[in-house]
């Protein structure tokens, strides 16, 4: 019988998405052994809409997937397999849904856990050097970038939360060995770029939905009532899980905030989406993630009419809604 934990205790891990045994090195297995590491298995991926939906995965997976991939890949490129383990560990509770609120950036504290002495001395045991996998992470490499294509992280992403919404026409097993490398981007052929767009779109498609903006702005409004109610809290919430957040939460002396807690928890029935303006509570979506891989070496929307559709309905994409919260027992 296959091993499926992913302790990081057995000589290969399984990655169940992608169907990949892969092996993992020493200072691998001490990276994804540490707390910093571990603790994105307590942290949603897809934020506050995974308590409303069945977009469940943890960033502990998807860094599992974005390190398979890209073993798969590069597998000769050391700094690269590193700064894949650590891309995310900067992540706040809930991923991306309170850190507009809270004025942070989860890239400025990735690099802080890499350079923290817990994280560095791994890295420098194995002869590698936080400091130029930072470099790395600010570089556009086939890990990551600001150019324009698909790069492995965000590729992960697309793939893995389609599969968990069901909303998916391949296999992403399949799909991906399809795929090659243009310079720093993905490229494939026309029908694997295409099954790539549509799962770039679905994705899109699910988070931009008013229910889940509104669940991002419910949990937000909770934790800047909570710093309200007690701003000591402010300094500790870089560090916690989404479980220790929801605690903090629960047992807030504001009723404000144990009652937002609980319509995410418990209540999220009590949520009815409005037309914009029409509702108590605005919500807006964070961005647009419009991106797209190269068939051959042009994007594949010059390529295929489907895939130029699917581009282009992205930017219709209604990025705001209003919505109200039923009072409790309606």
């Amino acid at each position: 019988m296959r091993q499926t934990e992913q302790t990081f205790t057995t000589p290969a891990v399984w990655e169940p998405v992608y169907q990949l045994d892969v092996a993992a090195e020493p200072f691998e297995v001490e990276l994804f052994q540490c707390a910093a590491v571990r603790r994105l298995k307590h942290l949603h991926h897809f934020g506050a809409g995974a308590l409303i939906g069945p977009v469940t995965h943890s960033r502990y997976e998807h860094t599992v997937g974005v390190w398979a991939l890209t073993k798969r890949w590069f597998p000769e490129w050391r700094e690269l397999h590193a700064a894949a383990i650590l891309h995310d560990v900067g992540h706040l509770p809930f991923s991306h849904s309170v850190e507009k609120a809270l004025g942070k950036s989860h890239h400025a504290l990735t690099e802080e856990v890499i350079r923290s002495a817990s994280v560095a001395s791994i890295l420098a045991k194995h002869g590698l050097c936080a400091s130029r996998l930072i470099e790395l992470l600010n570089e556009d490499t086939p890990l990551s970038g600001q150019s324009d294509g698909i790069r492995i992280d965000h590729l992960d992403s697309f793939l893995r939360d389609t599969y968990g919404a069901g909303l998916y026409i391949k296999h992403p097993s399949d799909i991906i060995r399809g795929i090659t490398f243009c310079g720093n981007r993905i490229a494939a052929d026309e029908e694997t770029a295409l099954h790539i767009c549509r799962a770039v779109a679905a994705d899109n498609r699910i988070f931009a939905h008013p229910f889940y903006l509104a669940a991002d702005e419910i949990l937000s409004r909770a934790v800047l009532e909570q710093l309200k109610a007690d701003g000591s809290t402010a300094a500790s919430l870089d560090g916690l899980t989404d479980y220790q957040l929801l605690q903090l939460l629960e047992s807030s002396s504001s009723a404000i905030v144990r009652d937002l807690t609980g319509v995410l928890t418990f209540e999220p029935h009590r949520i009815v989406i409005r037309p914009y303006g029409g509702g108590a509570y605005n919500a807006e979506l964070r961005k647009i993630y419009n991106k797209q891989p190269l068939a051959g070496d042009r994007p594949v929307s010059d390529k295929l009419p489907e895939a130029k559709r699917l581009m282009s309905e992205l930017e219709q994409l209604p990025r705001s809604c209003s919505f109200d919260i039923l009072s409790a027992g309606r």
